[in-house]
């Protein structure tokens, strides 16, 4: 039934920085009391740790170790994210030199990220950490089925789009247990080649590229040259190419793309014809193109 709201940087203890708020009272607070158990005569309960409780690296190394390339690197950048908010240097230096006893390679990296090479803080554990060999099954990337079944794929079309296209695309997509969803640069449709109209699920501005799995970018080459002067167009295919999704793209789509810095790569494809998208489902089925990631952002 705590009512207090204790105020200051410090709820927690040990801490390096001063206390501001209650303290723990070594006289008069809780203490374990070493009873009896009674008529077995089987000796006092007390509350013991052992040893092994000391040990607070072993399972954070496992865990590392046993990550792919592209995990221990989002965990790089997630601990120099969280690091730099941090405004005491102390405090920053003294996690430098836990990620170091973790594995050396994890606090390099946090260090090389937030320029703080060389400043970590040196920490003796209280139990040295052990070597484990690594677990396959702690590492989401290696153990992802290669599938699309399940997943969203986006189609951005404009006026003058293959109708045709599309729909050979969606029937190939859904072969797979997917689903097509066709986006356009406003919600009520476009007006594909020969005038045929080509029904939108999405508007460009309420479907940002990163809600979907995959995306195939086929405008016309007169839709694309007016989307390469809209930010929002660009954003969206910038952004699936940043969160290294894989792209296909009829060869019209070509200005669109360049604007938006796309660069060739395994994840960008080309899907000229329903004869070509074997290549793109194959790759999208990888999911991700970790690959691209040191290409597009900073370490």
């Amino acid at each position: 039934m705590q009512m207090d709201v204790p105020k200051g940087q410090v709820a927690f203890e040990p801490s390096g920085l001063p206390p501001r708020g209650p303290r723990e009272l070594p006289g008069g607070g809780f203490t374990t009391f070493a009873s009896s158990d009674g008529e077995g005569g089987g000796g006092e309960k007390v509350r013991l740790r052992p040893e092994t409780f000391a040990d607070h690296y072993s399972q954070a190394r496992l865990f590392f170790r046993s990550m792919s390339e592209p995990e221990q690197r989002h965990i790089v950048s997630a601990f120099a994210f969280e690091l730099g908010k941090v405004e005491t240097v102390e405090v920053r230096r003294r996690m430098l030199g836990h990620l170091d006893v973790i594995e050396a390679a994890l606090g390099a990296g946090v260090a090389t990220a937030l320029g703080m090479e060389g400043q970590a803080m040196t920490i003796k554990p209280a139990r040295a950490p052990i070597d484990l060999p690594p677990s396959p099954a702690l590492s989401l990337v290696r153990k992802a089925p290669k599938t699309l079944e399940g997943r969203k794929v986006a189609v951005l079309v404009t006026d003058g789009s293959d109708p045709a296209f599309v729909q050979a695309l969606r029937a190939v997509v859904e072969k797979e247990g997917a689903r097509l969803a066709v986006v356009a640069p406003r919600i009520g449709g476009v007006k594909g080649a020969g005038g045929k109209a080509i029904a939108a699920d999405h508007a460009l501005s309420a479907a940002p590229s990163v809600l979907f799995d995959a995306v195939v970018v086929a405008p016309s080459s007169a839709g694309a040259a007016v989307l390469a002067a809209q930010a929002a167009a660009v954003d969206w295919v910038r952004d699936a190419f940043g969160h290294l999704k894989v792209i296909g793209h009829v060869s019209a789509a070509r200005a669109l793309l360049d604007e938006a810095s796309v660069e060739s790569d395994a994840g960008v494809v080309e899907v000229g014809t329903p004869k070509s998208f074997s290549a793109f489902i194959a790759a999208a089925k990888k999911q991700r193109v970790w690959d691209r990631e040191p290409k597009v952002r900073a370490p």
